[in-house]
């Protein structure tokens, strides 16, 4: 008997591209914004200090961050009750506004203290879009697989979050190689920003095509936030702690990195973002791998071996980092690579397993964007912190260990992280 809702073999990849493109634009701009912060804090935050000023830049970036749970709770709320399409196409529209905003803003310079005030607000907005952003094309696309292929189509979305992180460092590699640090620092840096236009109609238009259908929920509830709340309490906080590495290595791994790099290791700004690059195309292909291996050996478990990775890996990677030589410099990122995709790559579709669907985007909304505005956006400043302040050379390394730790303690101990292939639990209740 047929347990799952299927989607016509010909829409399948119109599906996939549309569920994985809004993640592409989310990451597009914080990577974008982590990168550029060193050009354009001081237009924003003027400091006789200069760390202070990097400092400031990264706590508006850490305030977009932790606004991500308010924004999991509304716009989960919205894709639970009124449906998944919905959500999917507000977020998309609510990510890129802001982003372009950002770039026709104002500075201090012009306006004074209500420039950082704006960019502040701002990011705050940007925030509560992308708090509902890549868990319901999650729940979209999981719920819309078989379930001997939901670890590999559910893949998608970290692969599409990886693929704005590339297209991200892309875009600033090429300003950065045609401009120079000169431009960059006087307007160059507000051409990315721009350029997210572009992503934003390609996004708004596959979506628009959804097919409506394929995203009605059979059970709906009045109040998705006040049930979850009150009786998936367990299955959230198993879900918030399984992702602190999550946005941690993504943030410190694939985007301090690079500063990182320049810093310590000597190499030159387009060294360092070529090495990113690299990194940014293997851990696209390596979360497709692991969501492939999930589906035929067990998603929790190889969620597990990429957290062990990331927890084993991290020191010698940066340790290759600082070396200078480009071919060691490749094997640090592939490390982690193949750490955050196999980490990454299983667990979106182990998520959707611990909740039912009548409040599954709203309860992996809220968990999700917990873990990873908390952990996520306070990484880069604390790794800043630690290392200017605390002399702590290998500060990234060790923030990135301490995530991926209490994530593997959490796959291994947490009861819920049992689930490893199972059905949903929707087809179980049917079956």
């Amino acid at each position: 008997m047929n347990h799952h809702p299927t989607i016509d073999p010909q829409n399948l990849r119109k599906t996939i591209f549309a569920g994985a493109i809004g993640n592409a634009i989310e990451f597009y701009d914080f990577i974008i914004y982590a990168y550029l912060a060193v050009y354009f804090a001081y237009h924003f935050f003027p400091s006789h200090d200069p760390v202070a000023a990097l400092i400031a830049s990264y706590g508006a970036f850490a305030t977009g961050m932790i606004m991500r749970p308010v924004g999991g709770l509304l716009l989960g709320r919205i894709g639970d009750r009124i449906g998944r399409k919905m959500a999917l196409q507000v977020t998309v529209a609510s990510i890129a506004i802001p982003t372009l905003i950002i770039g026709l803003l104002p500075t201090y310079e012009t306006i004074g203290l209500l420039a950082p005030i704006l960019l502040i607000l701002l990011r705050m907005l940007q925030g509560l879009a992308v708090g509902g952003e890549y868990t319901s094309s999650i729940v979209f696309l999981i719920e819309h697989s078989p379930p001997n292929q939901r670890g590999f189509i559910g893949s998608f979305s970290p692969m599409g979050a990886f693929g704005g992180l590339f297209l991200g460092t892309a875009v600033c590699f090429i300003c950065l190689l045609i401009l120079g640090k000169d431009q960059m620092h006087a307007w160059g840096w507000r051409v990315p920003f721009i350029l997210s236009v572009v992503m934003t109609v390609i996004g708004i238009y596959a979506r628009r095509s959804l097919s409506e259908s394929a995203l009605n929920l059979s059970m709906r509830s009045k109040s998705p936030v006040k049930e979850v709340f009150r009786n998936h309490l367990r299955p959230m906080v198993s879900i918030c702690f399984a992702n602190t590495s999550t946005g941690i290595v993504s943030f410190i791994g694939f985007m301090y990195a690079v500063q990182w790099m320049v810093k310590e290791a000597g190499v030159s700004s387009n060294m360092a973002l070529l090495i990113n690059l690299a990194g940014l195309a293997m851990v696209t292909l390596t979360s497709l791998l692991g969501g492939y291996l999930g589906d035929r050996v067990d998603r929790v478990q190889i969620a597990r071996l990429g957290a062990l990775i990331l927890l084993v890996g991290a020191w010698p990677a940066f340790r290759l980092f600082q070396s200078g030589d480009v071919l060691s410099m490749l094997i640090g990122s592939a490390i982690l690579a193949i750490g955050q995709g196999f980490f990454v790559g299983p667990l979106s579709s182990a998520m959707a397993n611990l909740l039912p669907p009548q409040v599954r985007v709203t309860g992996i909304s809220f968990a999700y964007s917990l873990s990873v505005g908390l952990f996520g956006g306070i990484a880069p400043m604390l790794t800043e912190y630690l290392l200017s302040r605390e002399n702590l050379l290998m500060a990234p390394a060790m923030v990135i260990m301490a995530g991926a730790l209490i994530s593997l303690l959490t796959l291994l101990l947490r009861s819920d992280w049992r689930v490893g292939n199972a059905l949903l639990p929707e087809e179980l209740n049917r079956s």
